[in-house]
């Protein structure tokens, strides 16, 4: 039996798959080239907008906000306490014991209201800068989580700054001073929509980040990299 019916079944199938195989080839190079031409995909996040809306920070700015009122429910029983005691003092006879004793009281808790309003100021600003550091570290990993899910390289922040309702030339001096530093700061100053990742960081936060001792948020080691 000759095999030429058997290969002219066969020659067109094989000469088909070869221009298959080509053209996947070729469509992978043209992939390959218009990737590299792209480059590093970068994003941008607004870090404002992002913060003030997780749950975390909110919980911890309301925590302060507590603190410092109750501080100052305090400071007003205290310059309370001071104005009875000038009251008292003014009524008392010049040079008496008792007007030194109450003179004294006097001073002495002026004194402690100076201390503790420098001592409380202290305390506020390490702690709220202890709450803006742990809320930066769980924004750096959340970014970082959204970033490796969408095939972003880089991200940056991202600042929007809302023209002025007034003609510049109508603006308070220090109106103008604050929208100057806001572009003097800014980092990206055009992005297209594809690449805002802000609104996917939200949705990410509003999810319970790993605490920081977690497994998942520990450093990855560049071990492998190494071998």
């Amino acid at each position: 039996m000759s095999i030429a019916p058997v290969l002219r079944v066969f020659l067109p199938a094989t000469a088909a798959l070869t221009l298959l195989v080509s053209a996947s080839a070729q469509a992978a190079q043209e992939a390959s080239a218009t990737r590299s031409a792209r480059g590093i995909v970068v994003g941008v996040v607004d870090v404002i907008k992002a913060v003030e809306q997780y749950p975390r920070y909110i919980k911890l700015r309301s925590e302060l906000e507590a603190s410092i009122q109750q501080y100052e429910a305090q400071l007003q029983d205290m310059a309370g306490r001071a104005d009875e005691l000038r009251g008292t003092i003014q009524v008392l006879a010049e040079g008496s014991q008792e007007r030194a004793d109450k003179e004294f009281e006097y001073q002495l808790l002026l004194q402690t209201q100076d201390y503790r309003k420098k001592a409380f100021r202290e305390q506020m600003q390490i702690q709220d800068l202890r709450n803006t550091l742990s809320v930066y570290e769980d924004l750096e990993y959340v970014i970082g989580v959204v970033a490796a899910r969408k095939g972003v390289g880089v991200v940056l922040t991202k600042q929007d700054i809302t023209p002025s309702a007034q003609p510049i030339e109508e603006l308070a001096a220090n109106e103008v001073q604050a929208r100057v530093k806001a572009y003097d700061r800014r980092n990206v100053w055009f992005a297209s929509k594809e690449l805002d990742l802000t609104s996917a960081v939200i949705k990410e936060l509003m999810i319970p980040v790993p605490d920081r001792n977690a497994p998942e948020r520990a450093p990855k080691s560049d071990q492998a990299g190494k071998e």
